[in-house]
């Protein structure tokens, strides 16, 4: 009796444990949480295809396609997603997560920040069901868990988990433009989900995945994405006027390093030399001036002469990326106080910035 009893619990038990039911079996709280958070945001995630025409060997026009991810901003049907993805596209098709099609049509670019508006042409009762994403309110922090979604072929939604790495970080591309404030992952970013969100663990977007701006296109391991406060400034812009209104100073910058300062005697350590000025541009007018000559000391030039930026507006100026930084905040025909070092004689000049020329923005 005692044996069958023990025979009898011992079923019970192993169909209770192992054969019922339980979607979340072995799942963390943690992991539910992450599990419904995705599939609730996958929604907003879409697939984009486009198609590109380039000459072959015999320079006939070849139609060459391309698939990447985006995610839906608004009700109106517009999606943000990477400019180098959609720059040269003749056609593009956009994949929602229910499977529908429509065309979309490129409503603004912006080369500097890799960022690119889409519309969507579909139906009004078919917008009304879309799923926009949220922009977060607060910066991220450094060793945060994020999650970096794409959907790379149009069948369903793909997540990556990582940390983030780094904040504020300057990255150079191969036309040497350089992209600032990115977020730095751990999360390895592919042609299919760049252009996807860089979300949080409140399912807030922090950032859109773009791929690495290196001659390899690729480093293991190492993501990148643009922040949403870069977002925020450039996507409204893109949606009202096609492009993004930036402030120009005129002039183009150097780096001071408190060893070329050594090395050539400057005033300061930190700072940004003028190389030269734009003739007839805002930094000429106002009186700043470039540099009168070069010096080589062994392999490398160094400017000499031009007067060292050290602060706008009394924001220090530090290097030169400092210096574009700042700017990228002004807006075009406004007033900025720049202080300058000529010689070892410190001056202050108002300098009225211009509007960036369209073929510099490119």
């Amino acid at each position: 009796m005692v044996r069958f009893i023990s025979k009898y619990i011992l079923s019970y038990v192993f169909t209770a444990v192992f054969l019922s039911p339980l979607p979340c079996m072995g799942l963390t709280t943690d992991e539910q949480h992450t599990v419904k958070l995705c599939k609730k945001l996958s929604k907003g995630v879409v697939n984009i295809t486009s198609t590109a025409v380039a000459p072959d060997f015999y320079l006939d026009p070849v139609p060459h396609k391309g698939s990447g991810s985006g995610f839906i901003l608004d009700y109106l049907g517009h999606v943000l997603t990477n400019y180098h993805f959609v720059s040269d596209a003749h056609s593009i098709e956009v994949v929602l997560s229910n499977g529908c099609k429509w065309p979309a049509r490129l409503v603004g670019t912006d080369s500097e920040t890799d960022l690119a508006i889409l519309e969507l042409r579909a139906p009004q009762r078919e917008l009304e069901t879309l799923s926009p994403m949220q922009l977060a309110a607060t910066k991220p922090g450094i060793g945060q868990k994020v999650f970096a979604l794409g959907n790379p072929f149009g069948t369903g939604y793909t997540v990556s988990q990582g940390v983030i790495s780094s904040l504020g970080r300057s990255i150079s591309r191969p036309d040497r433009r350089v992209v600032h404030d990115v977020i730095q992952t751990d999360i390895s970013i592919n042609p299919g989900t760049s252009g996807g969100p860089l979300v949080d663990s409140s399912g807030r977007v922090i950032g859109i995945n773009t791929l690495i701006f290196s001659p390899s296109r690729h480093i293991p391991g190492i993501g990148f994405a643009i922040s949403f406060e870069t977002i925020e400034w450039v996507a409204p812009q893109l949606i009202s006027k096609g492009y993004v209104a930036r402030a120009w100073l005129g002039a183009s910058l150097q780096n001071v390093t408190p060893a070329l300062a050594r090395l050539l005697d400057f005033p300061v350590e930190k700072g940004a030399i003028v190389m030269n000025v734009v003739p007839g541009g805002p930094a000429a007018r106002a009186g700043i001036k470039g540099s009168e000559k070069e010096l080589r000391l062994g392999n490398r030039l160094y400017p000499v002469g031009g007067d060292i930026i050290v602060a706008i507006d009394g924001e220090e100026v530090k290097s030169d990326a400092t210096a574009i930084k700042i700017l990228l905040t002004k807006k075009p025909e406004e007033e900025v106080l720049v202080s300058i070092y000529r010689g070892d004689r410190l001056k202050r000049l108002k300098v009225r910035l211009g509007k960036k020329p369209s073929m510099l923005q490119r």
